[in-house]
């Protein structure tokens, strides 16, 4: 293939390093702020946590709808008449966003359109979007390299760690009891990504300076992730220079690259601030 191009939503979070890298196209998911949807990526996540503030409501987010990918894939398609196009979506069990992509293709009976579910969010399809890219550099025929990025998608392996489950109960998504419980006791409910949707699992108890140490710890006990790449990813309030003691950790234990950069809007709406998370690939 002379002609590729990666396209995603703006869920996936890429960094502009990331988009760089690999020519991807975003579009962007909607965020109710107020009475106002503005697209996600284009104001900052303290918009978010202001609106929060003054409301006690949290903003809500929106899927892409079918229109809106039409419009987007017909006009790459104006702009580049050859591509082969791969989009890859945001997670199918947390957002209709792969379905209506889904919609959208076969209204538009593009053949050289190939959706990929990646199941997963954030920081975890923006790792999908890099072993992607390589898979895309040597490959010849596009089923076969599509059903390679499932294949690589089903290997990604992730964990977010809210600093405050605030956030979760004004979305409705704990309940005041367990928020009551957990602020007495500062615990902090580890979230993971599996099978594409976000379940909580264990629960870690006492500040995040500890806490953090503790999560990195126990994912490279459980997931085995290739050393080639890891990324470190986290919400706006998040301190930075233990962030770059979580990343010096990380290369210490023999990572040789790892990326950080902060989440949108998105998955900042259900996380709240000083939220952090772990992306990498469990080694075959």
């Amino acid at each position: 293939m002379t002609d590729v191009l990666l396209t995603t939503e703006s869920g996936s979070d890429p960094s502009e390093e990331i988009i760089r890298q690999t020519g991807l196209r975003v579009i962007p998911m909607g965020v109710a702020v107020g009475n106002e949807l503005r697209k996600d990526r284009t104001f900052p996540v303290t918009d978010v946590f202001a609106e929060y503030r003054r409301t006690k409501k949290v903003p809500t987010t929106s899927a892409v709808n079918p229109q809106e990918y039409i419009q987007f894939f017909s006009e790459l398609r104006k702009e580049r008449p050859e591509a082969v196009i791969f989009h890859i979506s945001y997670t199918s069990k947390a957002s209709c966003t792969c379905r209506n992509a889904e919609l959208a293709l076969r209204e538009l009976g593009d053949r050289n359109i190939y959706l990929i579910d990646s199941e997963n969010v954030s920081g975890g399809i923006s790792l999908l979007l890099l072993r992607a890219a390589e898979i895309l550099k040597t490959a010849d025929d596009p089923q076969e390299a599509a059903e390679k990025i499932r294949q690589e998608a089903k290997k990604v392996r992730v964990v977010f760690l809210p600093d405050t489950l605030e956030y979760l109960r004004a979305g409705g998504r704990v309940s005041n009891a367990a928020y009551l419980g957990a602020s007495l006791l500062s615990v902090k409910p580890l979230i993971r990504i599996e099978n594409g949707e976000l379940k909580a699992s264990k629960k870690y108890r006492g500040k995040m300076e500890k806490v953090a140490f503790e999560v990195l710890d126990d994912y490279f006990r459980e997931n085995c992730p290739d050393p080639s790449l890891m990324i470190l990813f986290y919400v706006e309030g998040f301190s930075g220079e233990l962030l770059e003691k979580l990343k010096k950790e990380t290369l210490r234990r023999g990572v040789r690259q790892v990326m950080t950069f902060p989440i949108g809007c998105v998955i900042s709406c259900h996380g709240g601030p000083g939220a952090f998370g772990i992306a990498g690939i469990r080694e075959d």
